[in-house]
């Protein structure tokens, strides 16, 4: 259910980007150009807080352009990224990804020593995290078991006593904490890849941006960038309900890989032993251990 809501989302605003590229040529577009404001707006502030060098362009061919049209260049506010042009860096997953959520392994690598699941927060809507937002107490607040990945999964969008939880993509703060822990398990901090979901409908990137790394049922863009660049976000406007992050990230020397499924309201790391050790010791992050077998 939550799927078809987000094409529906994705096909609107498909059709808004439409309309905005006819009213620039008949030379309207102010509400193009106050999108276009908040796009830069939102490039400054994430390039201070990131400490990288600014925007990068891409070429891409708008939708509604024909064949034999010039691609057109795109500022894209995604500071400490670059747009991969050759997939070469995500031949690993691939070949291990050749399932879809039959088990944690069709989301990420199944050949770490160690799994956690991250759960991400409830919230009120509008409102910030709240008290009972824990996991743990879900199966009393909810009135019943939560235990395989359809029922989690129900909970977490039918929400409890008003509250939702985040689905598509962790918070900044669980970000910020699993870069804490995964920046020293890895020799090529400086080396990372972040893979979005194609399907997003407001985010940044031109949704006919290519190449495209194709897994069973999604395709994502992928971009490289150092491990700070986990903390990126991919939504075009910050005033909207929450950041989009990355739905998979790893490093170059494939140490652990991160993982949020497009429709799941937590997020997998699989490590060494220590690395997950370490996720699941920290108070700030609420996870369970997993194993590459488990159903989720």
């Amino acid at each position: 259910m939550f799927g078809a809501i987000r094409s529906l989302l994705h096909d609107l605003t498909r059709s808004l980007r439409d309309a905005s590229t006819g009213a620039r040529r008949s030379g309207g577009g102010g509400s193009d150009d106050l999108a276009h404001r908040h796009r830069d707006t939102f490039a400054s502030t994430r390039m201070s807080h990131l400490g990288g060098s600014g925007p990068f362009i891409v070429s891409a061919r708008p939708i509604g352009t024909k064949p034999g049209d010039p691609p057109i260049s795109r500022t894209l506010p995604l500071p400490g990224l670059t747009h991969l042009q050759r997939l070469d860096a995500a031949d690993w997953l691939r070949e291990s990804l050749t399932t879809f959520a039959m088990s944690v392994a069709s989301f990420l690598p199944g050949h770490f020593p160690a799994y956690a699941r991250v759960y991400h927060p409830f919230y009120l809507h509008g409102g910030p995290p709240q008290a009972y937002s824990s996991w743990r107490d879900l199966p009393a607040l909810a009135g019943q078991n939560i235990d395989d990945p359809l029922t989690a999964s129900s909970v977490a969008m039918d929400g409890v006593r008003s509250a939702q939880a985040l689905t598509g993509t962790p918070t900044l703060s669980i970000i910020e904490a699993l870069v804490e822990h995964l920046r020293p398990a890895t020799a090529t901090p400086g080396e990372c890849y972040f893979a979005l979901w194609e399907g997003f409908g407001s985010t940044a990137v031109p949704e006919d941006l290519l190449p495209k790394l194709e897994l069973p049922n999604r395709a994502y863009h992928v971009f490289a960038g150092p491990i700070a660049a986990a903390q990126t976000s991919y939504d075009a406007y910050p005033l909207g309900y929450h950041d989009q992050f990355a739905n998979l990230w790893w490093p170059a020397d494939h140490t652990w890989c991160v993982a949020t499924e497009v429709d799941s309201a937590w997020t997998h790391v699989g490590g060494s032993r220590a690395c997950i050790d370490a996720v699941l010791a920290d108070p700030r992050l609420e996870s369970v251990e997993t194993s590459a077998h488990a159903p989720w």
